[in-house]
């Protein structure tokens, strides 16, 4: 197969749900980037890592979920895919509709590698809700930051927290008190913080 086939064979698989057919198509050690702030935004490495924490249970979040691609570009032994996201989700009942860009690379006739960009902020906007949106859809109605921040740390550990959310008081001797009281003054680290814990809990 052409590097261009490898990718749409990869697409289809994905829309079919077909997912134990894609193993073929994904080095052993591949490397799966999706942003932070993305739904279980990070890297991943490996073919078990990705179905882990990428498509075990996105589905179930979202419905109506398209990657419609509009544009794509071969240069040498990568692809690029341009197009839209779109979807509802479920908690929220709010739809998304983001542009995007994939970049795959493909050596020996397999892919090594995955990067997306996306605007994460749409994303956090739909998941998060509005202040017109009723409470009870509200994913995070009646979870208190303290409690999301001890989730996080129990999920990852400071080191782990400081890697997917770059802000000082989770890097340099990091305490639960001082990370409370910067987040509460700066409501995009906070914002930073309950989207993680979203993509989280919807793994």
């Amino acid at each position: 197969m052409s590097h261009l086939e490898i990718v749409q064979k990869l697409n289809e698989f994905v829309k079919n749900k077909q997912l134990e057919k894609i193993r073929p198509l994904l080095h052993k050690n591949i490397k799966w980037n999706q942003m932070k702030g993305f739904p279980n935004g990070g890297e991943y490495v490996g073919a078990d890592e990705i179905f882990q924490h990428i498509f075990k249970g996105f589905n179930e979040n979202w419905t109506n979920w398209e990657t419609e691609v509009k544009e794509v570009i071969e240069a040498e032994d990568d692809i690029l895919e341009i197009g839209v996201y779109k979807g509802i989700y479920k908690a929220s009942g709010k739809q998304i509709e983001a542009d995007f860009i994939h970049r795959y690379s493909i050596k020996n006739g397999i892919i090594s590698h995955f990067k997306q960009y996306t605007d994460t902020g749409l994303f956090f906007a739909v998941m998060k809700g509005s202040k017109n949106q009723a409470q009870t859809n509200n994913p995070l109605h009646g979870v208190k930051l303290a409690d999301i921040l001890d989730f996080l740390l129990e999920e990852y550990g400071w080191e782990g927290l400081a890697y997917r959310i770059n802000i000082k008081c989770f890097k340099s001797n990091p305490t639960k008190k001082s990370s409370l009281n910067f987040l509460r003054k700066f409501d995009w680290a906070r914002e930073e913080v309950e989207q993680l814990y979203l993509g989280t809990i919807n793994n």
